[in-house]
């Protein structure tokens, strides 16, 4: 009886370590092959939650992010739902509303970064949220054992992925923490579709 229990104990960890070097909800994927997948996509949905804080101004609030391949459209609600601001268009020229006006962007990063008085790398982001890099620019990344974007430096902001999940067979960004200078946001993923 002794040697059946020991040859069953040695069977289950024979199987629970095979399964050990996948994290829960893999998508049994590399970081390499993940990333080349997320940064072929043509187009995306994503919804989730924002908190924003800067010194002592604070913001919360609700988001939806349609990436398109000729463009984006952000769109940011305060908690109860009223539209913060709208950013849509190509990279090269977005439109913002807010406050009920609307204003062409020829330059969008640095005139967005002025109006909303931080530096906000906005065609970055497109990248940021699948947790990848945005493959224009100089990174340092840190891969974790799981295979997923652990941290990520890049144009002078500090990027932390504590969380993923399993959406439409690939794992994305569940939690982002991301802070450059006195700023700290956090992005709070809800749901994530690619599009047809």
């Amino acid at each position: 009886m002794t040697a059946r229990w020991a040859t069953a104990a040695l069977a289950l960890g024979a199987v629970l370590a095979g399964c050990a070097h996948l994290p829960p909800n893999s998508d049994e994927r590399t970081y390499a092959e993940r990333r080349d997948y997320l940064a072929g996509l043509d187009g995306w949905d994503l919804r989730g939650r924002i908190a924003i804080r800067n010194g002592d101004e604070a913001f919360q609030g609700r988001f939806v992010w349609a990436q398109r391949p000729d463009g984006l459209a952000l769109t940011v609600r305060s908690p109860l739902g009223t539209n913060v601001l709208r950013i849509s268009g190509p990279p090269q020229q977005l439109k913002l509303e807010a406050r009920g006006e609307t204003r062409d962007l020829e330059d969008p990063e640095p005139q967005l970064s002025e109006l909303v008085g931080w530096w906000l790398p906005v065609t970055s982001f497109r990248s940021w949220l699948l947790g990848i890099p945005d493959p224009a620019y100089d990174a340092s990344e840190r891969i974790g054992g799981d295979g997923v974007l652990d941290s990520l430096q890049q144009r002078l902001w500090n990027l932390s992925y504590s969380s993923y999940q399993l959406t439409a067979g690939v794992l994305v960004p569940r939690r982002i923490d991301l802070k450059h200078a006195q700023l700290d946001l956090r992005v709070i993923v809800d749901s994530w579709s690619p599009t047809p």
